[in-house]
């Protein structure tokens, strides 16, 4: 949705009081500030983009609105009165609520028992069959597709975040908090859900706090933007327009983003080579990446892509077919041989396969590698935190880290390792703009020294600036190989189950149609 200058001004000139003003609220973590004199004011009928690098504080200012966390200083009034939540029950009954970055759903039940496990209106109490025809209907007003009896444990990474919209939009709230809404959603269902959210702020009068590191998403659907760096406000709060996305992105991380080199593969032998694959929703999937060359996976999330990265990565047994690295089997190895094979990984999930939470920054960039687990390398941990721009000590545990400084620990690890494969799944969730253009970079390097990188994303932007040739998974089929020069319109329709495997195209197809945005995911031009 495209917002008009009538929009705009109607909703931030309507003279209301803020609902939301938080007054010099800082919070420390020992003697580290996540927020340092935060200042800010939310009003009825906009929508307020909060923008910053990783670590830059934006998600414990919505842990304190959510009723997450407390500050160590400043105050926060909602309605011009003291707002102090204890619970995010409190933040509920007080008419606000937060869609985390991490989900906080409970694994073990289904979509509709999630939803009414967060009621916390007895009135709105009813059958799980009830539950599940109300999901339902919310979800098609929104235009998802989601199983209301599925285990939610079974879901995929896009389907549980789409679900944590449902739940929190099921709150009717006055104030919505959005921490990275979109991250794992299309281009398509981006849209539809910023078109959602502008209507709650334009026809309902709701307040809403977007936080997004796709800088189009701020064009598209904030009324006023706020910029946050280490813990401080950087920029005044102003109106959208008044700011680039190259001037906003700057701001963010202290100097202009870097822009992505990518030079024309030279590829070699075939080192990753998946044929005829079934396993989960994959059906008959075949896959090569050589020597030399980045191979992108585009698609939405639950389209078969985990099924496909854990057979890979030797964490799935194949239905049928094989998947080998330079002739020899993955399926079903041990983690610790299929390092010891080369292979490099970057999971979609990093807390389930990729972190220990207790463990300290050190311990989890010594994963995996035998001869830091001998001789641990204090000075090695700490060179990579540094080049990798991690905000946490090498002592700090892991689980202390923002989600974006967690993804950046993994791939100090993961890129640190000398591989023959890197196997990346959406290695970018979550980062900041500079970030990641660093992780982008990187893997473009890493496949020009002699590596095979085989990159899933479901940001289409983002594959369609770094892969030399890229495969489409829909419903568990995997349509490809395009060469560039990439038909994005095409790439898009396939995504979303227009084009069938009969008209998908054929192997080493390459489509003489421009690219309209493929630079940074449209954030930083």
């Amino acid at each position: 949705m495209t917002r008009t200058s009538d929009e705009t001004s109607d909703h931030a000139a309507e003279g209301d009081a803020p609902i939301i003003s938080v007054e010099n609220v800082s919070r420390w973590f020992g003697d580290v500030a996540a927020l340092d004199g935060v200042s800010l004011d939310v009003r009825r009928g906009e929508v307020l983009a909060v923008l910053g690098e990783n670590g830059a504080g934006k998600t414990t200012l919505m842990r304190i609105l959510g009723g997450l966390d407390s500050p160590n200083g400043g105050r926060v009034l909602l309605r011009g009165r003291p707002y102090a939540p204890r619970s995010p029950k409190d933040a509920v009954h007080a008419g606000i609520a937060l869609v985390h970055q991490h989900f906080a759903l409970v694994p073990t039940m289904t979509a509709a028992e999630n939803i009414l496990l967060f009621r916390s209106d007895p009135e709105r109490r009813c059958s799980r069959a009830e539950a599940a025809r109300q999901l339902a209907a919310e979800a098609a007003e929104l235009g998802f597709t989601i199983d209301p009896t599925a285990v939610v444990g079974e879901l995929s990474v896009g389907e549980q975040q789409r679900l944590e919209l449902l739940r929190a939009l099921d709150a009717a709230p006055e104030v919505l908090l959005l921490d990275e809404p979109t991250a794992v959603l299309t281009d398509d269902e981006a849209t539809a859900l910023l078109d959602v959210v502008r209507r709650l702020a334009i026809e309902q009068n709701k307040a809403v706090i977007l936080i997004t590191h796709r800088l189009r998403e701020v064009t598209a659907a904030a009324d006023r933007v706020v910029v946050l760096r280490t813990g401080k406000v950087v920029s005044p709060e102003a109106a959208v327009g008044d700011r680039s996305p190259a001037d906003l992105a700057a701001e963010m991380v202290g100097s202009e983003v870097a822009s992505i080199h990518r030079d024309d593969p030279t590829p070699g032998d075939v080192v990753l080579d998946v044929r005829n694959l079934s396993v989960g929703k994959v059906r008959n999937a075949s896959i090569e990446v050589r020597r030399g060359e980045l191979v992108g996976v585009a698609g939405v999330d639950g389209n078969g892509q985990v099924e496909l990265e854990l057979a890979i990565c030797g964490l799935l047994e194949a239905e049928e077919g094989t998947v080998t690295l330079e002739g020899a089997s993955l399926i079903g190895v041990h983690p610790r041989r299929r390092i010891r094979m080369g292979v490099a990984y970057l999971p979609s999930d990093r807390y389930a396969r990729a972190l220990i939470g207790p463990m300290t920054c050190e311990e989890n960039l010594r994963l995996g590698r035998t001869q830091w687990r001998l001789t641990p390398d204090p000075e090695g941990a700490s060179t990579l935190l540094t080049k990798w721009t991690v905000k946490g000590e090498r002592s700090h545990p892991a689980g202390s880290l923002s989600g974006g400084n967690a993804q950046k620990l993994v791939a100090a690890r993961e890129f640190g390792q000398d591989t023959k494969l890197l196997v990346a799944c959406q290695p970018t969730r979550g980062l900041d703009p500079g970030a990641a253009s660093m992780v982008r970079q990187a893997s473009i390097d890493f496949a020009r020294d002699g590596g095979a990188v085989l990159f899933v994303s479901a940001d289409l932007d983002e594959i369609l600036e770094t892969a030399d040739r890229l495969y489409v998974a829909s419903d568990g089929h995997f349509h490809g190989p395009f060469n560039r020069p990439f038909d994005r319109a095409r790439i898009g329709r396939i995504m979303a189950g227009v084009d069938g495997p009969s008209t998908a195209g054929v192997a080493g197809e390459g489509v003489q149609t421009a690219v309209a945005d493929q630079s940074t995911g449209g954030e930083a031009h």
